[in-house]
């Protein structure tokens, strides 16, 4: 009877023992590499997502600057002049304006703020930092207050001119969207830089 009565407790021992210290550190082992992996698999996704939305907005960028421009350098003609990251040309005002427009030929300058027109002024594209900008310059080279935004997130423009009977003006837009969530810490546009040749006016 008293050996029966000394067992009870030690297999109540044995039910009631917790986990020992190479199960505890097993399991904390375990769950950090869960946690680890969910961790870099949230990273990626993350990347990734931030990634395809910063292509998309250097898309638009170089898009929106491009189209802009190629609206307005349809109607170009007159003094064009085209140096680096700059070009100046020239829109048609009307034929056989008066003076200091010539009698019976087209007159070229440009309308200014409120849209009246000016004759040889100009119409300025330029990079300035980051921002594709358009400017007013007058006839005697001073650039006129009301500069406007056309697209930021430009890194770099080029604008080639060639006359003649050629009378073309190539294009070559970089637009970059840099952030340190980003691999490299940038997207640029793809292709880089996008090329566009675009055929003046000729009278």
């Amino acid at each position: 009877m008293t050996s029966a009565y000394f067992k009870t407790p030690e297999r109540h021992r044995e039910t009631a023992k917790g986990l020992t210290l190479i199960e505890i550190l097993i399991l904390v082992g375990i769950s950090a590499f869960l946690f680890g992996a969910l961790f870099v698999s949230f990273s990626i996704g993350q990347r990734s997502y931030t990634s395809s939305e910063a292509n998309v907005q250097v898309q638009e960028a170089a898009r929106r600057a491009l189209n802009t421009m190629l609206d307005e350098l349809r109607q170009a003609g007159g003094a064009i002049t085209a140096a680096g990251s700059q070009v100046d040309f020239q829109l048609a005002l009307g034929y056989n304006l008066s003076a200091p427009c010539l009698p019976y030929s087209q007159c070229w300058g440009a309308f200014d703020q409120t849209g009246v027109r000016q004759p040889d002024w100009s119409v300025r594209y330029r990079l300035a930092g980051t921002q594709m900008i358009r400017e007013l310059v007058d006839s005697g080279g001073v650039v006129q207050a009301g500069a406007r935004v056309l697209a930021n997130r430009i890194s770099q423009v080029s604008f080639t001119y060639v006359g003649g009977a050629t009378n073309t003006l190539t294009i070559q837009l970089q637009a970059q969207y840099a952030s340190t969530g980003l691999a490299g810490g940038s997207v640029t546009a793809n292709p880089t830089p996008l090329v566009m040749q675009l055929r003046l006016r000729n009278d």
